[in-house]
């Protein structure tokens, strides 16, 4: 199963009229939680870390993590950022199949080559064209589903059998306000605001490279 595109905003209201400043908001969560955390994008090889992106790995021991701490594990909300270019596809995706697929025929260097139809967009039109959720002056679409199906957009592929990669969401909460996760288009860590028990739980997870976040701007630099 994947992921159903949530053309209602409404469910975001709680966190979009949140006291707290916008840019904390954007980066941890909204306020009220009994503790917060960041969870790095820790890499292997390099050490370097992704930007803006939990691998599937981390995405799926985070999220292994939360079920547990809400009571609608299986209603749960996924924004995503509406800027990536790989969302949209023609031109802003056509680098990413480019050199995709069979190798060509050793005849066909000699004819004129067909030109390859751009990638079609990741989602439907009336998707596509439908309400964004604006948070911190960036806009999403918004999904919903369950939590353990986070990532799982059910984008349309390239075309020419290419499967279409997409971002991690980019926020996730439960329709009970439980917890809040935000991964910001250019951090190396994910905010995570929830109960005492949840940041224990991520806390203890070797899987996971976590550490503890104060609620306030100055310790977001």
């Amino acid at each position: 199963m994947t992921l159903r595109p949530r053309p209602d905003l409404s469910v975001a209201d709680w966190f979009v009229h949140d006291p707290a400043p916008t840019s904390l908001r954007a980066r941890v969560g909204p306020s009220g939680f009994e503790a917060y955390v960041r969870v790095l994008h820790t890499t292997t090889g390099d050490g370097e870390r992704f930007e803006g992106h939990l691998d599937d790995v981390l995405l799926a021991a985070l999220v292994s993590d939360l079920a547990p701490h809400t009571t609608t594990p299986g209603r749960c909300f996924f924004a995503l950022w509406e800027g990536y270019g790989d969302i949209h596809g023609g031109e802003a995706a056509g680098f990413l199949t480019a050199f995709s697929g069979p190798p060509k025929w050793p005849g066909r260097i000699f004819t004129r080559e067909k030109p390859v139809a751009p990638p079609p967009p990741a989602f439907p039109p009336h998707v596509m064209a439908g309400p964004l959720l604006t948070v911190n002056g960036e806009e999403h679409l918004l999904f919903e589903g369950p939590v353990a199906e986070a990532g799982q957009w059910g984008a349309a592929g390239y075309g020419g059998g290419v499967p279409r990669d997409i971002n991690s969401p980019n926020l996730m909460w439960p329709a009970d306000h439980a917890w809040f996760v935000t991964t910001s288009v250019e951090g190396t860590w994910t905010g995570v605001g929830g109960s005492a028990a949840l940041i224990a739980t991520l806390l203890a997870d070797d899987r996971l490279e976590v550490v503890r976040q104060r609620y306030d701007e100055g310790a977001l630099r």
